[in-house]
């Protein structure tokens, strides 16, 4: 029925179309669709008697509100994308055309958008009643399969695209209209808002995981998991026994690895177990808290199969990488030519810090301007249950407090979680166990409260502006 009506409705928009004189017989054969992966984007495409430039207007029926499409240039047959719709709305279009200084344009003709799935989150929303933004919040599911979101300010879903596995954590913002995605451990994908792959990766033995960027050379970087065999019968394991850990990897679009880094090269886990024993410092709460810690910490067998837990890079201005490494409560940075460490910051690191500025188990390390970095610190049940924005400088190996932004304590976030800048003065924050998205000024005032039935792992702000 579905596919009878669709067929009604194409020869009807035809027969209205090639019978109408205002058209001039410049514009036929248009088909209105909606791919499969996204309800809320309709794909137009028309024929032209010549060679024009040809472009859409469009609005909500009865609306004030007239958006306009990308241009298809000096085309015969067009193909132009309608993004960021509402669902279950009638919309109307004009076609225009222009060559040779001379222009048309078609008559007002209409298409309806459908519900959303009902595999898409749902959002509650409290906010300050004059506070909006332009540009939307760049979301992805950590179900199977996963769909990647983007919302308004007001908490509408404009547009979504399906992932093939529930490998969320992996993605990033490329532009301002393509996105990097892992679908699977060792396929890198990026893709634009119209749904077309504009390359596909395949690492091979390469398995990646936690984070997906670009350096300043638009190069892919990625982490992925290194193993080393290791003697631990000393800590009752086995003589062959294995210890996961970090690597880095860079690719280029074509899918050449340029540059991989392995943390084993640089740090001998054994050497580390020791060193970081004798030298634990932390602001300790009971002397049982401080023992059970320690064992947590450094029991080689209970940290093997994840022993650094790198979960996120940041390109430097000198195009380094900063990597977080959880497990550590410590940053590294590393030279993107060499390999080599240049400095440790955070928990027993050489980079001398005042102890209020020690993050732990922090996430989504980056680069806001020239030598200043943002970090998510997710806080510890013991130490700090606080989980804060930590923006701070590093020049020349030194280590400045610019701002602590805390968020209430009941907003803290053990694992996984965000933070980002936002128009300058504003930060993006997810909070991850809570299933909380937030925008605050940079005094921790929550401006926008947004509540899911939906657990993200980080939220990303286009700015469309750009």
């Amino acid at each position: 029925m579905k596919i009878r009506n669709t067929f009604i409705f194409y020869f009807i928009l035809f027969f209205l179309i090639s019978s109408c004189s205002y058209f001039q017989n410049k514009i036929f054969s248009i088909k209105i669709e909606s791919p499969e992966y996204n309800f809320l984007q309709k794909k137009i495409s028309f024929q032209t008697k010549s060679k024009t430039n040809s472009f859409i207007t469009y609005w909500i029926k009865n609306s004030d509100s007239i958006q306009s499409s990308s241009l298809s240039k000096d085309n015969l047959i067009h193909n132009i994308s309608l993004l960021f719709l509402s669902p279950e709305k009638e919309y109307q279009f004009l076609i225009h055309g222009s060559i040779n200084n001379s222009s048309f344009v078609s008559d007002t003709l209409s298409f309806a958008t459908e519900s959303l799935p009902e595999s898409i989150p749902t959002f509650t929303l409290e906010k300050d009643e004059d506070f909006s933004f332009d540009g939307f919040i760049f979301l992805r599911t950590q179900m199977n399969p996963g769909i990647q979101l983007l919302i308004d300010d007001q908490a509408k879903v404009v547009w979504y695209q399906k992932s093939d596995t529930s490998l969320s954590r992996p993605y990033d913002l490329s532009t301002s209209n393509t996105y990097l995605s892992l679908y699977s451990p060792n396929l890198i994908y990026e893709i634009n808002f119209d749904g077309d792959t504009l390359f596909k990766i395949d690492t091979k033995d390469n398995v990646l995981h936690h984070e997906l960027t670009k350096d300043n050379y638009n190069n892919i970087v990625a982490l992925s998991y290194k193993y080393k065999i290791v003697d631990l019968t000393a800590y009752g394991g086995l003589a062959n026994d294995s210890i996961k850990g970090d690597g880095i990897v860079v690719y280029d679009s074509l899918g050449n690895l340029l540059w991989e880094w392995n943390i084993f090269d640089h740090e001998d886990p054994l050497s580390a177990y020791e060193d970081r024993k004798i030298t634990l410092k932390r602001v300790e709460k009971s002397k049982s808290d401080a023992s059970r810690i320690r064992k947590r910490k450094h029991d080689l067998l209970m940290t093997k199969d994840d022993w650094s837990h790198g979960n996120a890079i940041g390109i430097s201005s000198d195009n380094n990488y900063i990597v977080s490494f959880r497990s550590f409560d410590q940053l590294w940075k590393i030279d993107s030519q060499t390999g080599e460490i240049l400095w440790k910051l955070g928990l027993n690191g050489e980079i001398p810090m005042d102890p209020e500025a020690y993050f732990y188990q922090q996430h989504a390390i980056h680069k806001i301007k020239g030598d200043t970095l943002l970090l998510f610190d997710n806080g510890h049940r013991i130490y700090r249950m606080t989980s804060r924005a930590l923006i701070f400088c590093m020049i020349e190996d030194k280590f400045s407090l610019i701002k602590a932004v805390n968020l209430p304590g009941k907003l803290y976030s053990f694992k996984q979680g965000s933070v980002y800048l936002m128009d300058q003065n504003k930060l993006l924050f997810t909070s991850s166990v809570n299933s909380k998205i937030l925008i605050t000024d940079m005094n921790g005032n929550i401006l926008w409260n947004l509540s899911s039935d939906h657990s993200f792992y980080r939220s990303y702000y286009l700015d469309t502006k750009k």
